[in-house]
């Protein structure tokens, strides 16, 4: 074996054992019937999926939980998408998730993490919004942080923030039993807000 043979597979070790990820590892459909779209990364050990949510999606379940209409716009507009997130190791090593470290990059403008539930309380404090609608909100949204064992999953919406029709790469980031994973998905774009 050559020098550069044992290199290389030192490289790739490291790069599987580090949970990194290509951009190529990243599926990308189309649901036909309703156009929505979602991208998906999965590894031996995680899965992250993320799918549109329509404006008017995101407009009607808040206004269901008691939201005023103008208090639904913002959430509309903030670029929704519903995740699924699971830990598909059968043992091992909790993934430990926290959100804040997670970057949005829009194609024009600064890398910022996605818009956070504790963000949206306090708008939501300012606009005086009831209680039970607050924590309708706060149960809808993906948690900033959590760990997953081994075969936990969980379900939630995610705002990032660019405008409908938007595209924007994500840079996901976790960690396993302490060691950083890592995964881009490239230009991924908001729902556009259907008249």
């Amino acid at each position: 074996m050559t020098h550069e043979y044992w290199i290389a597979m030192i490289v790739l070790q490291a790069l599987l054992f580090s949970g990194g990820a290509a951009a190529a590892d990243v599926e990308h459909s189309r649901d036909p019937a309703t156009g929505l779209e979602t991208w998906q990364w999965q590894g031996d050990t995680a899965s992250f999926t993320f799918t549109q949510r329509l404006p008017d999606q995101s407009r009607a379940y808040f206004q269901g939980r008691g939201f005023a209409s103008a208090d639904a716009e913002p959430v509309a507009m903030a670029c929704v998408f519903q995740a699924i997130i699971r830990n598909r190791a059968g043992s091992g090593a909790p993934i430990d998730l926290d959100l804040s470290g997670w970057r949005v990059i829009p194609a024009q403008g600064s890398p910022h993490p996605p818009r956070l539930e504790a963000d949206w309380q306090q708008e939501w404090e300012r606009r005086q919004l009831s209680g039970p609608a607050r924590t309708a909100f706060r149960w809808s949204l993906f948690p900033t942080r959590q760990t997953f064992q081994p075969g936990d999953w969980n379900m939630g919406m995610v705002t990032f923030g660019p405008p409908p029709g938007d595209r924007f790469d994500l840079e996901l980031t976790w960690k396993r039993g302490g060691t950083p994973g890592h995964v881009r998905l490239e230009s991924m774009r908001c729902a556009p807000d259907q008249p």
